[in-house]
């Protein structure tokens, strides 16, 4: 049985303390790597064997990583962060795997990846949640959200017969998706900056007939903010998968030159310790209020009310807390106000962890290191 000792001697890159790591943690890694192999090979056999013994190499090789960075003092924390890093490493291993040609950028499988997460596996639900739950910049229209849906769920045979119930109707799903668009002229030219979002612009203007009026530099970094909003809800995708790609992938650069044009006002040498302070307090309430948001209105008025969140009534948690008040003041039950607090925290916990993935992964990692602990000593309270 492993044991901190021999976590010690493998962090010292002892060879025999690192095989008996491994070994201890080959069980888990031969789960989560047939489980990675089932999602591109569904159907037993060779293909799904050699996905396997890939993915089971590649969680190995992760589970060595987590050595370097483990600073714990038990096995169970050792064991929950290899487990949860390599399953998050197979989860990008499988995304990079099958999303070759699906049309969608890698920054918006990676957001999608984060909400798959915060929804528990519910695909549909994450399509939601990346509308709303990322921060600004990073959010995916609905037409984005559904294009990454699809590509998770990974690709459909182009053999697959379509018929409905004709015996004589033997059309295959490749006979409906021909056509005969012409090819697309370009694509985006590698430019930074300024000109990198003109140059988006410009790819949107021929795929997909978006149009907007010049203005001068810095009329067009003012707007473009409102600018990326308005194309997100309105913009329509091309049928054909690459021209799709040339859209997508222009509207990212536009979402990334979002993301950097607001980064502040103040120059790296006069920002202050209060400055990143506030900066960090404002990002951690936006990001609870998104989470907040995305959930039903139950669980929402349970926590807010639990604690005092947007002026609502502070009733506590935990022993201290006034469950029975909370449940008269929200017109619950006592035993539905406890039903709908328990699963309103998890629930809160694994939405958070996800939006704050998409920027500080790291952070990510202790939280989730943090919540699990305390879901374990104090869920049901």
């Amino acid at each position: 049985m492993l044991c901190i000792d021999t976590l010690r001697a493998a962090q010292n890159n002892e060879l025999d303390a690192v095989a008996q790591v491994i070994t201890h943690l080959e069980t888990r890694i031969d789960h989560l790597s047939r489980s990675a192999a089932r999602r591109i090979a569904p159907r037993a056999g060779e293909a799904q064997a050699r996905y396997s013994e890939e993915f089971a190499q590649h969680a190995r090789v992760v589970a060595w990583e987590v050595l370097g960075r483990f600073s714990d003092t038990t096995v169970e924390a050792f064991e929950l962060l290899a487990y949860t890093s390599m399953e998050a490493a197979l989860r990008d291993a499988v995304r990079t795997e099958r999303n070759g040609g699906a049309g969608v950028s890698h920054d918006a499988m990676k957001v999608f990846a984060a909400m798959v997460e915060a929804a528990e596996g519910d695909t549909f639900e994450a399509a939601k949640l990346a509308q709303t739950l990322p921060p600004k910049g990073r959010r995916l229209s609905a037409e984005r959200a559904e294009a990454c849906r699809l590509a998770w769920q990974g690709p459909v045979s182009l053999d697959m017969p379509t018929t409905s119930g004709d015996a004589t109707d033997n059309a295959t799903l490749a006979d409906f998706l021909a056509h005969n668009d012409p090819e697309p002229e370009g694509e985006i030219r590698p430019k930074t900056g300024h000109g990198a979002a003109l140059e988006a612009l410009r790819v949107l203007e021929r795929y997909a007939g978006v149009v907007v009026q010049r203005q001068t530099p810095g009329q067009f970094a003012a707007n473009l903010p409102a600018l990326v909003d308005a194309l997100e809800e309105t913009i329509r995708l091309p049928r054909d998968p690459q021209t799709r790609r040339y859209v997508l992938d222009a509207m990212g650069v536009l979402a990334a030159a979002v993301s950097t044009a607001t980064d502040g006002d103040l120059t790296a040498d006069l920002r202050e310790v209060d400055d990143e302070r506030r900066d960090e307090r404002s990002a951690k309430h936006g990001r609870v209020h998104a989470v907040l948001d995305s959930m039903g209105a139950a669980q929402r008025d349970v926590l807010s009310n639990s604690f005092g969140i947007r002026d609502a009534a502070d009733f506590g948690w935990g022993d201290d807390g006034d469950l029975t008040g909370l449940a008269a003041h929200l017109g619950m039950t006592y035993g539905n106000a406890k039903v709908h607090r328990s699963k309103a925290r998890r629930s809160f916990g694994k939405r958070y962890v996800a939006a704050t993935r998409l920027e500080n992964p790291a952070l990510a990692d202790g939280l989730a290191l943090a919540a699990e602990a305390q879901m374990a000593q104090a869920g049901r309270k």
